[in-house]
């Protein structure tokens, strides 16, 4: 039975060092902690990889350094959320403003605030769209869209004079839940 290992005295390299230094004993490297600053490119999505060449490890007998691979990780934002190039987002409204309709401002992720018309008679959970103001596309460049949900907020405590504006608007509707057409289908 034959075994291959490399040998005690020189570790494989060839060479014998003599007298190794005491802060790296004869490897030729030492470990130290290094300070990089790294540009994020806008748009960068959860685990995409950004390589700087030439700032990994130092090559072995004077070889050139090897290049570092850094894996993004990104943090959640209690606002907004991501899907691909578009921005989510929920926008509060209230019930005057879903009824009559309004112009509403808009805080975009840029920082910039985005003024948009929703029509009257607004529903809970309607989605609408300003297009061009999302994340844009590393390789495309193309612009994705942001998308905002309004939700709704319905007052729990009212004014006497609410109430009673609320109760003589209740007079003049039909105050019973429409109910659904029976189509072919059931």
């Amino acid at each position: 039975m034959q075994t291959v290992r490399p040998c005690s005295n020189c570790h494989g390299t060839g060479e014998v060092i003599p007298e190794p230094c005491t802060e790296c004993k004869g490897k030729g490297t030492v470990r130290k902690s290094v300070r990089i600053s790294v540009k994020i490119p806008a748009g960068i999505d959860e685990n995409q990889t950004i390589v700087l060449r030439g700032e990994g490890e130092p090559g072995e007998k004077g070889g050139a350094k090897g290049d570092l691979y850094i894996t993004v990780h990104l943090k959640r934002h209690n606002i907004y959320s991501r899907k691909g190039q578009d921005v989510i987002c929920e926008v509060p409204i209230t019930f005057t403003q879903a009824t009559l309709g309004a112009d509403l401002k808009i805080p975009m992720v840029d920082g910039k605030v985005e003024s948009y018309r929703i029509p009257e008679g607004t529903q809970n959970g309607t989605k609408f769209v300003i297009r061009g103001k999302g994340f844009k596309n590393l390789n495309s460049g193309m612009q994705g869209n942001f998308v905002f949900t309004v939700a709704v907020q319905i007052p729990k405590k009212l004014s006497k004079e609410q109430y009673a504006i609320l109760q003589e608007l209740a007079k003049t509707m039909n105050e019973q839940p429409p109910i659904k057409k029976k189509g072919i289908f059931g």
